[in-house]
């Protein structure tokens, strides 16, 4: 069980993100940029309180809703707050 955003692996993190995101916002499955802004795709701040809590429930973590707003893609998101994939930590070695 996480404690904070940095014990999440980043793959799972980002899996999380894009696939709450798709389905709370009706997208088509494959069809997020996870370099695009949350605002891009009409995540305002009612809903940033809304996925904050429910990545609360689903990780044991605190989320401060703005935390979405301070960094504004997923991918930015995940880089900052969770903890390198263990894909990542490969290609970092072999890089």
């Amino acid at each position: 069980m996480a404690t904070t955003l940095q014990d999440i692996d980043g793959d799972t993190l980002r899996a999380w993100m894009v696939q709450y995101i798709t389905t709370v916002l009706d997208l088509p499955e494959g069809k997020l940029d996870t370099s695009e802004s949350f605002t891009t795709y009409g995540l305002d701040s009612v809903e940033a309180v809304v996925m904050a809590g429910v990545m609360e429930e689903e990780f044991r973590v605190q989320v401060d809703p703005m935390l979405f707003f301070e960094h504004h893609t997923i991918d930015d998101f995940v880089q900052t707050y969770a903890k390198p994939s263990e894909q990542s930590l490969a290609g970092e070695k072999t890089g």
